[in-house]
Formats: structure tokens, sequence, C-alpha cells
């Protein structure tokens, strides 16, 4: 069942129908696996583009960047070693959160992206783009505080001349 989730959330790559790149996390690691150990079991069921293996005292985990060659194999790959035994240790896989380098690099480039059409269209005011907070205007933005003390919410809006 959790394996048809993940392969699900995985969703498609391109308009061919590819899957995509995605992370995912091996728990349950033996001491003595390794990097090419989990590649070759791996690259079966698709491309191995990464390892990061992680060890502590007795245990290791690892990240590994994978694009499965379909749907059926990232199917097959969780259904296959999740929970299973392998080289002394029980596996866990789950879906990974995106690496937090690729992260910021996407970030940067969205927002590059976003100050290059304020600057090529003059017409465009920089208010009026949105901001990744959904709000497309700062006068929209209120933060409200709590005092125990005195049982009294307040209400600080912000514009542009300073604090309202």
């Amino acid at each position: 069942m959790e394996a048809a989730a993940v392969a699900a959330s995985a969703g498609g790559g391109d308009n061919d129908g590819s899957p995509v790149m995605m992370r995912i996390y091996i728990g349950g690691l033996s001491v003595g696996v390794t990097e090419s150990d989990i590649e070759k079991t791996f690259s079966s069921l698709g491309r191995v583009a990464g390892v990061e293996l992680v060890r502590t005292n007795d245990r290791g985990f690892a990240y590994v960047d994978f694009q499965p060659s379909s749907q059926k194999s990232l199917a097959k790959l969780f259904s296959t070693y999740n929970g299973c035994t392998w080289k002394g240790g029980r596996l866990k896989l789950e879906k990974a959160k995106e690496h937090h380098l690729a992260r910021l690099k996407r970030e940067w480039d969205e927002d590059i992206k976003l100050m290059s059409v304020t600057l090529v269209d003059p017409k465009v005011e920089p208010d009026a783009v949105k901001l990744k907070s959904g709000h497309s205007n700062l006068e929209e933005t209120h933060l409200r505080i709590f005092f125990p003390k005195l049982r009294k919410k307040s209400v600080i809006g912000s514009s542009r001349d300073g604090l309202a």
C-alpha cells in the first residue's frame, strides 16, 4: 500500500511520462554497507545519481538520488526493500525531502527570475508583484501580538513609512 502511495506521489517527470528524479531515505543500514553496495542494489530498478551515506556507531542511513525506470519499478523498489533484512540491517525506505542545497539553489533561481520580471518590465511596479507569502502589497501584512498579563491583543501593521 505504501509503495503505491510513494509511486503516485513521485508523479510523472517530463512529457514522455518518465518518472522524475527523487531523493530516497534508506534507514537501518548495517555498518558493513558501502555506497557501491547501495548503487549496485538499486541500479537494477533505475538510475542512481548519487548516494550520501551517514554512519553512527552501530547503524547508518543513506540518502539516494534515484530516477526509477518506470512507475512500476519505483513501486517494486519500495515493496521489495522496505522492511526487509539486508546485510544485517532492517531497511526502512521513505521518500525524502529535497536536499537543502538544491532547495536553496531553486529558491535563488526563482528570486532571480522574479527580479528580472520587475527589472525588464518597467510598467510592473514592485508592489504589484506577488511575494512568496502570497501578499501582493506590504500594507496588508499585520502582526497580532497577545499580551497575557494585559489579556489584550494588539495589531501591528506595516506600511511604507514604518510601523502603523
